[in-house]
Parts: C-alpha cells; structure tokens; sequence
C-alpha cells in the first residue's frame, strides 16, 4: 500500500518538510482512518517533528517509571489493603530510583 511506504520515508528520511508533504497528502484522503492518523499527527506536530531532529531522545526511560507506578495498585488486586501496598513500595523503591 502506498500510505505505509509514504509513511516510512518520512521517519526513515527524519525530514521536516517531508513529514508536512506526508500530512497535506493524506488529510485529504478519502479512506477515513488515513486522514485521521495525518490530522492527529498534524495536532502534535512539533512534537512529531523534533523526534525526527532529533532520534537520540527519548522519553522510554520515563515511561517505565510511569508503567511500574500504575502496576503497584493493581498487584493487590483491590483485596490486599494500604499495608500490603505500602510494603510493596517499600521493597520496591529501590527500582525506581535506577
């Protein structure tokens, strides 16, 4: 399909104006989802852009502090109560901090 070949030359090129060419391409696509997916990227454009600029940042790191915070609560199922949680930070504070 020619949408996903636009669509990795645009990251594997990391080019600013062929990302814009990208999005003025497809916004006006008939097929609903295409122009959709060019809109939103258009929304965070900047944001979309300066991960082309510049590849060597990312935000992973940070991600994984946010995905084992949201998976504490879940490891008592709602059942254990606010020691057994507490406990579990405790023990765990430490992978947090790497």
């Amino acid at each position: 399909m020619q949408f996903l070949s636009d669509c990795y030359h645009v990251f594997d090129a990391a080019d600013p104006a062929a990302l814009q060419a990208f999005i003025q391409q497809y916004q006006e696509c008939e097929i609903g989802p295409l122009a959709q997916y060019a809109t939103g990227l258009e929304k965070d454009y900047e944001a979309v852009k300066h991960s082309l600029i510049y590849p060597e940042i990312s935000n992973g790191p940070l991600e994984g502090v946010n995905s084992r915070i949201k998976m504490k609560p879940g490891r008592g199922g709602g059942r254990a109560g606010l020691e057994l949680l507490n406990a579990y930070n405790v023990l765990t504070v430490g992978d947090l901090a790497e």
